[in-house]
């Protein structure tokens, strides 16, 4: 008698790939959400969006992958394609998302209040990817005697890192509260200039959390991580489209 036959039956879900499809999903749902609310006058030009947004996802991780690589490459000297980097793949898809919106002329909705959208979603989606990352052991913290340390199985980045088990940093738990608390204010609270209000806190948020992180980020050639050194010039950006566009408005209303 012939074996039977399971579909899928070698096919395994981690917990980490599970999120991150959960981080794009919740992301991309919010962002509809947002979209149809706040501008109804302009579906067409919404449902435009709103597939440049797919787009966008789509050149997010391979960008993630290629941006840890080089960051990776000026301390080691060597190319390998293998971790990813959160600011790699976002600042790249907003990137995209921005310049495909930007070539479309006629447009009742601008590019500002289009990121402004998006801005609570990212958190939001963000929140599920650092979950997704202290499941899958990566993005791991310094070691700490602090009842907040946490140890990681055998096997894990953190155990193979370190040699053993020793209590670490759960950096990815203190990023995803932080992404939760951004999304929630973003949300509830931050009708306008929510973009350069986002830039701001999460840049701010993250140069501190790096400071508790131990994995191998890679360098740019300056005594601050990646991470840190790409949050300090979001802080900046963050500080100087909010003046301008303060500034714009009370000029406006004198």
């Amino acid at each position: 008698m012939a074996d039977k036959i399971v579909p899928f039956e070698k096919i395994t879900l981690y917990p980490y790939s599970i999120l991150m499809v959960l981080c794009v999903t919740v992301c991309f749902l919010l962002f509809m959400l947002l979209t149809f609310k706040r501008h109804k006058r302009a579906a067409d030009e919404n449902l435009f969006v709103l597939s440049v947004f797919v787009i966008s996802l789509g050149v997010a991780l391979p960008a993630s992958v290629l941006a840890d690589s080089l960051f990776k490459m000026t301390k080691t000297g060597k190319f390998v394609l293998q971790d990813a980097t959160f600011y790699g793949g976002a600042l790249t898809a907003l990137a995209v998302f921005s310049l495909i919106i930007l070539l479309k002329r006629k447009r009742l909705v601008s590019i500002y209040e289009r990121l402004c959208d998006l801005a609570p979603c990212i958190p939001a989606g963000h929140f599920f990817g650092r979950i997704g990352c202290f499941l899958g052991g990566c993005c791991f913290g310094s070691p700490t005697n602090s009842f907040l340390g946490v140890v990681f199985p055998q096997n894990s980045p953190s155990y193979n890192y370190y040699g053993g088990f020793v209590a670490v940093h759960p950096t990815q738990l203190y990023e995803a509260a932080y992404l939760a608390a951004i999304f929630l204010f973003l949300f509830l609270y931050v009708k306008k200039d929510g973009f350069p209000i986002y830039l701001i806190l999460y840049g701010a948020g993250r140069t501190f959390i790096e400071f508790f992180r131990n994995d191998d980020r890679g360098g740019v050639g300056l005594p601050l991580s990646p991470a840190q050194f790409i949050s300090l010039l979001l802080i900046i950006l963050g500080a100087v489209i909010f003046a301008v566009r303060y500034n714009r408005r009370k000029s406006t209303y004198k």
